[in-house]
């Protein structure tokens, strides 16, 4: 038999149908996940979905109040049971996402274009929820950013590099100590999520991006330091 719809929508016209259709499922959205701003969005309709005999999941249709964005999207929540004789539900998740590039300094993107690429695939997964797998993408992406980086220091040894696992590669190639450390840290993050299990339960993807996103600004200042070295070395008469 078809689903018929008309007897799990329920649409939003008044504060009243809010209160009466949506209780239990604060708080709700306060971001667009196509425009990525913080809003307050007009509730269109709610759709009542059973995923099985115990399990709903209700759909809220929502729209962008912005003028510049004007998107629709879905707010969905888990029910997770009853306080009292109030339902009681969980935001789970925003759909669909708008992919937003993360923007990275120019010394970055001119030293490692692929590091960039892998990195924003990698943030685009997890945007897409996709977290069992984003992990390994953020591993990859902190090998290339780390071997470009020692390739630009050390050329003549470009093919040694390429040939070696990153953690040695970090070690001898890398002469900044705090770049070293953050690298290392960040292989170790990083061969957790290739792993069946996990050395460092008390950390995560999270974790990861942090190290990688320190590791960038170490890296950039470096790189801008020695350019004034080489612009400014001596002073004008």
């Amino acid at each position: 038999m078809p689903v018929n719809f008309d007897e799990k929508l329920y649409f939003i016209q008044s504060a009243e149908d809010i209160k009466r259709f949506m209780r239990g499922m604060e708080p709700y959205p306060n971001l667009c996940p196509v425009c990525n701003f913080h809003i307050s969005p007009h509730f269109i309709l709610v759709h009542e979905k059973w995923i099985s005999d115990h399990e709903k999941l209700e759909e809220v249709l929502c729209g962008c109040p912005r003028p510049e964005c004007n998107s629709l999207f879905f707010a969905e929540y888990e029910h997770l049971g009853y306080q009292g004789d109030r339902p009681y539900y969980e935001l789970i998740k925003l759909y669909p996402s708008a992919k937003f590039d993360e923007n990275f300094a120019e010394t970055i993107a001119e030293l490692s274009p692929k590091f960039v690429t892998i990195y924003n695939q990698a943030k685009h997964a997890e945007k897409e929820g996709l977290d069992l797998i984003c992990g390994v993408g953020y591993r990859k992406a902190i090998e290339f950013l780390v071997k470009d980086y020692a390739i630009k220091l050390n050329p003549s040894d470009e093919e040694d590099i390429k040939k070696k696992f990153l953690v040695p590669c970090i070690k001898e190639y890398i002469p900044s100590q705090n770049i070293v450390f953050l690298t290392e840290r960040a292989a170790w993050l990083g061969n957790d999520e290739t792993h069946y299990e996990r050395k460092w339960q008390d950390k995560d993807v999270q974790d990861l991006k942090m190290l990688i996103d320190l590791t960038c600004k170490y890296i950039d200042m470096e790189l801008t330091t020695e350019k004034y070295k080489l612009e400014m070395a001596e002073p004008r008469r």
